[in-house]
Parts: structure tokens; C-alpha cells; sequence
């Protein structure tokens, strides 16, 4: 009678393990990117749960390139880039989302699904070609640069030899206000005052699904090796 019960008890602890989603994971190696900004950045991509893989990072004066960037992210698929700049000594994590490809093929593209952000204010700015139409610029001596005018732009052949956000195709302030920093400037007076200090850029995809068991299965298991030891003593 006891073995008849084995299998049964076998069956139903399998059954009761459940397949939870993994909560997503960054990249060890990451250094902007935290649990909570990850969450966000989940929100505004609407694809679930995701894994992030940390494929570039740089900073300012570490002899960071335009072409070792674009030797990484080039044909990766969807990517979000975050920048680390500072205005008037505040310290600001900004950056953008697109599916486009940054290699592309010229330099405006806008065929695509992009956004921009401000983590620090939590705040994400829709495409709205309100000036220019242009999502990024897939220039090769560019970093990752968002919108016309340009609405992020982090510096030419070496990261932070300038540094800008005009207001012209992602948000919907008035022009020169610098509305992604969630500070008011005037762009013309006080652009080259935005100083990069880093910029990391991701792929990712969505998090794996992970065998949990639940408590009943726990039991269920003890249950079995109670049943086991039992059967041997009789």
C-alpha cells in the first residue's frame, strides 16, 4: 500500500512546483543602472520583466570613443543609453530608448520607436517631432544622440567634449529651455555648461522564467521522504 502511495506523492510535489518570472536581472558589470531605474525603464518599454546586459560604458577624460561606442552597439538591436551629466554642481541620469539600429544608414533616423528620460525626475518624453523629426543620428563620430537640434547629445569623437539638450523633437517645452533635465536654462546662453560624465549603454531581453517550489510542494517532498524512511523500517 505504502508503494502505491509513492508515485502519487512523487506526482503531486511536481505538479505544485511553480515557474515564477525572474524579477530581471542587470548586468554585474553595471555601474548606472539600479533595481529601481530598471523598473522604470521596464514600465516605459511595456515588454515585462527584463535582463540587462551592460555592453558599453565609458567616461570623460578615460580616453572613451566615438567608434569604440559604436564598435559595441552598432547592429545590437533595441538599446537604451544613459548619461551621467551634472549642471550648476546637480548630477543628472538622463538618456533615451530606440529599437533603431545606431549604425544605420545616414544620419537622421525616424522610422522607428524611441524615447527619452530623466531617472532622477522620473519623467519620459514621447517622440513628438515638434522641430525636427530625427529619433537619433547614427553618425559615427557621434555618441548616442537623440533628436534634432540635438535633444541629448553627449559629445563628438571623445566622450564629453560637449555636452547639450535642446528641446526640439522628444519634449514639449518651449525651445533653449532645457526641459529633459528638469531644470530651466537657456540653451543658448548655457549648453556647453552641461558636463558629461559618463554614458553607458544596454541591450536586453525579457527574464527568464525559474522553476520555484511553492510550500506545499515542500511538504509534499517531506511528506515523501517521511514515507520512504517509513517504508524502509517496515
Amino acid at each position: 500500500m505504502i508503494k502505491n502511495i509513492l508515485p502519487t506523492l512523487a506526482i503531486t510535489a511536481s505538479l505544485l512546483v511553480t515557474s515564477v518570472a525572474n524579477a530581471g536581472i542587470i548586468d554585474a558589470s553595471s555601474v548606472l543602472l539600479d533595481d529601481t531605474n530598471a523598473t522604470q525603464l521596464e514600465n516605459w518599454i511595456g515588454q515585462g520583466d527584463l535582463d540587462w546586459d551592460s555592453i558599453w560604458y565609458g567616461e570623460s577624460g578615460q580616453n572613451a570613443t566615438s567608434s569604440s561606442w559604436h564598435s559595441s552597439v552598432d547592429n545590437v538591436g533595441a538599446t537604451v543609453s544613459i548619461y551621467s551629466m551634472s549642471y550648476q554642481g546637480q548630477d543628472f541620469l538622463v538618456g533615451g530608448y530606440t529599437d533603431l539600429n545606431w549604425a544605420g544608414s545616414g544620419y537622421a533616423q525616424d522610422q522607428g520607436n524611441s524615447f527619452l528620460f530623466n531617472l532622477d525626475t522620473n519623467e519620459m518624453f514621447a517622440h513628438t517631432g515638434k522641430y525636427y523629426q530625427a529619433e537619433i543620428y547614427a553618425v559615427s563620430s557621434y555618441f548616442a544622440t537623440f533628436g534634432g537640434g540635438h535633444d541629448l547629445f553627449g559629445g563628438s569623437t571623445t566622450l564629453g567634449s560637449n555636452g547639450y539638450s535642446y528641446d526640439y523633437s522628444y519634449t514639449t517645452g518651449s525651445s533653449n529651455q532645457g526641459q529633459l533635465m528638469g531644470v530651466a536654462y537657456n540653451q543658448n546662453s548655457d549648453g556647453y555648461n552641461l558636463t558629461v560624465n559618463a554614458l553607458e549603454t544596454f541591450t536586453f531581453s525579457s527574464a527568464t522564467s525559474v522553476p520555484e517550489p511553492s510550500s506545499l510542494a515542500i511538504m509534499g517532498l517531506g511528506l515523501l521522504g517521511l514515507v520512504r524512511f517509513r517504508s524502509k523500517k517496515s
